[in-house]
């Protein structure tokens, strides 16, 4: 798991004033770097007599990357300034630079260059893009070489939210740390790989100076139900209940993913405005109207519609006669009038296991309740509003540790590009999904999934790290033509 930093700049500066570390000094070892990844690259992909095309801006992003062409000074290279440098180490770089007759005119932007570096802006961006910087960066994007932004893609700012025209790269060779604004929606289309690098200093000893609650999710982190014990029997893995309803193919998905991800058992449950009788349903699966005695975990909202009278009551039967209820929300099941009610009601059960897996849409209509049931809870409309909760990493933080303290026994999925989990007052985030996900019936079967570990005993943060981690990298391929992933191959390759 790697630490992800809010406030990366307060980190950097609190690391210089501890250790001492000279400004020049860290500029240095990022330009070093990004030097030493420049020439694997260069050495992967089979590139003779290299060219490279630096441009700067003028602040230490910018310095980053004078002091970067001096190190590149071997390769055919052209070093463009589209300012004057107006920080004292960025002005430094220059001037050897300019000494060492590397400084280029702006004209050679229209010259290809095999390998283009944006060192714009930095973390520290937080306007629009002025008009003539703008055409720069636009006419960066139209070069066909591979493109590497120093520390942040230009246009990134801290929250995440993009200007237009953002410098679109291949690689994000990040410096010091991970950042939060690295991982929104819209960043995701324009970071490519993000690699970290550091500044002369190991990243452990690094991220000690500082704290942080959000945390980039890896494959250790995430723990398959491998099955070692011989002498178990199908109960020893547990039962899962999907509810099917109005569209009951969804809780087909899902209750098939659930046996798929390990569940011993996996049970259709028939609500009053089923349409089960449409579907070939598989003999792997079971059909009952009743919540079996023994159900170890519910996944309820996939393709719900809405939840009758008589199902409300089934579900309170079963929640009074359990101690220890495991539950997956999803989907319709954030519609119903009385959820804040039942959510307090599962929270209130004192080994209560339960999985919120809203997408940005059903976050905002969930959101809204909340702030109707706690009018002071400090969330604005404009912040729940669908737009800012795609685009606003800061919303997403927020609203998870306000969530957490609110049901302190929930753990809350937020489904998008990047999926935020948020749990016991930390955000983890899974970032490894791909556009193939992107079609209806992804997120059933994620609900299937999650609702699986839970029935196996898994926490409720486990179950939701292990089983957004996989789903997501089920949707990787060799292919590029990821368009026909659909939920059934999905399901195919989870595991």
């Amino acid at each position: 798991m790697k630490n992800i930093f809010e406030d990366p700049e307060g980190l950097e500066h609190e690391v210089k004033k501890q250790l001492g570390i000279p400004d020049y000094l860290m500029m240095e070892n990022a330009a070093v770097e990004m030097a030493g990844f420049i020439r694997k690259l260069v050495v992967e992909k089979e590139i003779e007599n290299p060219s490279v095309l630096i441009v700067c801006g003028k602040g230490n992003n910018g310095g980053d990357g004078y002091a970067l062409a001096r190190h590149l000074a071997d390769f055919k290279l052209s070093l463009c300034s589209i300012d004057l440098p107006s920080s004292r180490e960025a002005l430094t770089q220059f001037n050897i630079c300019k000494k060492l007759a590397q400084i280029s005119e702006e004209s050679n932007l229209s010259k290809e260059a095999d390998i283009v570096v944006d060192c714009i802006y930095g973390i520290g961006f937080r306007d629009e893009f002025l008009p003539g910087v703008k055409k720069v960066v636009e006419s960066l994007n139209e070069m066909k070489g591979i493109k590497i932004a120093c520390d942040v893609p230009s246009g990134l700012r801290k929250d995440g939210t993009c200007a237009d025209g953002i410098f679109k790269a291949d690689y994000t060779l990040t410096m010091g740390t991970l950042k939060t604004a690295l991982f929104s929606d819209k960043a995701k289309t324009y970071c490519g790989k993000i690699i970290p690098l550091n500044l002369g200093i190991p990243s452990s000893d690094f991220e000690s100076f500082g704290e942080t609650k959000v945390h980039l999710v890896e494959e250790s982190d995430a723990s398959l139900p491998v099955r070692k014990n011989p002498g178990a029997h199908k109960g020893s893995y547990g039962h899962t209940v999907v509810f099917a309803g109005e569209k009951s193919g969804a809780a087909v998905l899902a209750a098939t993913a659930a046996l798929n991800f390990g569940s011993g058992l996996s049970t259709l449950l028939k609500t009053v405005n089923s349409n089960l009788i449409q579907f070939k349903i598989s003999p792997e699966l079971m059909i009952s109207q009743q919540i079996p005695k023994k159900s170890t975990s519910l996944v309820i909202g996939s393709g719900l519609g809405y939840l009758s009278e008589a199902d409300s009551n089934l579900l309170t039967n079963w929640f009074n006669g359990t101690r220890n209820p495991a539950v997956v929300l999803d989907a319709d099941i954030f519609n119903v009038e009385y959820f804040i009610s039942l959510l307090n009601f599962l929270n209130g059960f004192e080994s209560a296991r339960i999985v919120l897996t809203p997408h940005i849409a059903e976050l905002n209509r969930f959101l809204e309740k909340v702030q109707k049931a706690y009018p002071d809870v400090g969330l604005s409309n404009e912040e729940i509003s669908v737009q800012n909760l795609s685009e606003s990493i800061s919303t997403k933080i927020k609203i998870g540790k306000i969530l957490n303290v609110l049901f302190p026994k929930t753990t809350v999925v937020m489904k998008s590009a990047n999926t935020f989990i948020a749990t016991e007052g930390e955000i983890f985030v899974v970032a490894n999904g791909t556009e193939a996900l992107a079609k209806g019936g992804s997120g059933d079967v994620l609900a299937g999934m999650t609702g699986a570990l839970l029935a196996q005993g898994y926490s409720s943060k486990d179950a939701a790290v292990t089983a957004c981690y996989f789903h997501a990298k089920a949707s990787v391929s060799e292919d590029e033509e990821n368009y026909s992933l659909t939920p059934e191959k999905l399901i195919s390759r989870i595991g």
